[in-house]
């Protein structure tokens, strides 16, 4: 994967774009990552690499004394991880039509140079995915119309205080999920957007994001009435392409018809100069909006608690969503997001009331209504795949995840939940595939994204590697976070901060060590299970030596999906 081309770029061309790096905005202001770029391209440049050590580099870069221990200091190996994360992204926004790649693989410190931008390297993976031909050729073809096309932006849209936020936060997310049904748009992760937040200069976000289009907007709800405004505009120049005002009573069907009117607007726009197809696919794939106000924002409930997810989101959630599904129940998106929420108790273990296993079979019961009410709803098949495999069901499991592509081939969230889950049923080839075309489209994913990341590193004994895909996880509050980090400074014998993390883990969490083998079970292959329980092990988890901690439990994740 990260091997030189055999027609490596020259010098002046490797030098130019160093220097393009160095002047963009991810780079402008971390003196760090400068300095380090800097020295590592014009060291190997000048036939020095074999001086790329980590003493070195701490003394020559950033100035640490004689004294230096690279086995006891991590301070190199951090700065390394933080300017490899940077380049991905930058690669990933600004510089993904650049003509030169700046890479610096994991495990060396010697950069390599090659002649395009693709920093993920898809190109190669679809090619060896087609190659294959088969399920894994089906999924190459699927993915790779995603990566031409316009790039669309979705901003957050402003709201006038903090009560309307959730309100204007999911009109966005209804916005993008209505231009995502569309093949010829590269639409941007809302990960990545709202990690912009009020930012509304259009050519700023093409200089940060490598966006074509921008729309921007703002909501409004005062007195029974809800005004929505919205822009298109132009990357390049911020040329306001489109703009129109919304003014609508305060109903859930109301708001439905303003966000398909922006939505076909942003596409009819951006079809003129650029050929881009307006698919009957929108008209026909319009949800029935549900009869209440109340369930609309129970929708934009959800929405917030699938991007922020807590023990405490999830019971508010739980609550409002039964009620919602009594009083509006042939609203298919109300028993997709409740289906969630139940596959969550047996997930995560929130809120149990009975048994995590309830919460199995209601997720499953919840997904099928939804998918039966509206069989053109993506997020009920996003709903069923999650519960389809919390049942060992992978055939089925494997149907629902195809149909929600099908139908939404830009959902990122979606396409990278479904990747995670096919390397959780040890399928690696399009599970990966599938976790880096979601990167590409939304280079700022939620932390659980780099998990099976950790996990195809760690089994390969690349524990470098590992620990930067662990250290991206910095969810506090969620327990894998901490088992990951405790696992991954246990394999590079960085006894302290494997400690503090299983300390953490514990505070969180104290039946874990109790509990290993069950949480391990909802997730990895019994193979896969015993090295992670005694991974876990080494790291400090105090998990009981008996017969039942030690033996991989089958019925839940059974291998490769067929």
């Amino acid at each position: 994967m990260t091997a030189p081309d055999a027609n490596q770029p020259d010098e002046p061309a490797v030098r130019d774009q160093l220097e393009r790096i160095l002047a963009s905005a991810q780079f402008a202001a971390a003196e760090s990552a400068r300095k380090l770029l800097r020295f590592l391209v014009e060291q190997t440049l000048a036939g020095h690499s074999l001086r790329l050590k980590e003493y070195t580099l701490a003394t020559d870069v950033f100035g640490r004394d004689a004294s230096f221990d690279p086995k006891i200091n991590p301070a190199v190996r951090v700065e390394a991880s933080r300017l490899r994360r940077r380049l991905e992204y930058y690669y990933l926004t600004l510089g993904r039509g650049d003509p030169v790649l700046i890479e610096l693989p994991r495990g060396t410190y010697v950069p390599v140079f090659h002649p395009h931008a693709d920093v993920l390297h898809l190109r190669e993976d679809i090619a060896d995915a087609r190659a294959r031909r088969g399920r894994d050729g089906e999924a190459a073809a699927l993915v790779e119309t995603l990566l031409a096309g316009p790039v669309v932006a979705v901003m957050p849209f402003e709201c006038r205080d903090d009560s309307d936020c959730v309100f204007s936060d999911g009109i966005t997310v209804e916005i993008v999920t209505a231009l995502s049904r569309f093949r010829e748009l590269h639409v941007i992760g809302r990960g990545t957007a709202f990690h912009h937040r009020g930012e509304r200069d259009a050519v700023k976000l093409r200089g940060e994001l490598g966006a074509d289009y921008v729309l921007i907007g703002s909501v409004r709800r005062a007195d029974e009435r809800v005004r929505v405004n919205a822009e298109l505009l132009k990357g390049a120049d911020g040329e306001v392409l489109w703009a129109e005002g919304y003014e609508r009573d305060l109903c859930a069907a109301a708001i439905f018809e303003v966000q398909d009117e922006i939505a076909s607007q942003v596409v009819s726009t951006i079809a003129r100069p650029l050929g881009v197809i307006a698919r009957p696919e929108l008209a026909a794939a319009r949800r029935k909006p549900p009869e209440r106000l109340d369930s609309y924002d129970c929708l934009l409930l959800f929405y917030d608690y699938a991007a922020n997810r807590s023990p405490e989101g999830h019971r508010r959630l739980k609550a409002a969503l039964e009620t919602a599904v009594r009083e509006d129940p042939e609203v298919a998106a109300l028993w997709a997001a409740l289906s969630f929420v139940h596959t969550d108790t047996w997930r995560f273990g929130y809120n149990v009331a009975g048994s995590r296993e309830e919460g199995r079979r209601l997720g499953l019961e919840a997904a099928r209504k939804a998918v039966k009410i509206d069989p053109l709803n993506s997020l009920g098949y996003h709903a069923l795949f999650l519960a389809c495999f919390a049942h060992a069901d992978l055939k089925g499991f494997h149907e629902a995840g195809n149909r929600c592509l099908e139908l939404n081939p830009n959902d990122t969230e979606a396409m990278a939940d479904l990747g995670l889950h096919l390397t959780m049923a040890d399928d690696w080839t399009v599970g990966m595939l599938l976790l880096k075309v979601s990167l590409a489209l939304n280079p700022d994913p939620a932390d659980w994204f780099w998990i099976p990341f950790f996990v195809w590193h760690f089994q390969r004994s690349e524990f470098d590697a590992a620990l930067d895909m662990a250290l991206r996880c910095q969810s506090d509050g969620f327990f894998w976070t901490h088992a990951t980090h405790a696992v991954a400074y246990a394999a590079l014998d960085m006894r302290e901060e494997a400690a503090a993390a299983v300390k953490r883990l514990l505070e969180l969490y104290p039946e874990f060590p109790r509990m290993a083998l069950d949480e391990l079970a909802h997730w990895l292959s019994p193979e896969r299970q015993e090295r992670m329980l005694e991974a876990l092990r080494q790291a400090g988890v105090p998990i009981p030596e008996d017969d039942s901690g030690a033996r991989p439990r089958r019925g839940k994740v059974a291998g490769k999906v067929a």
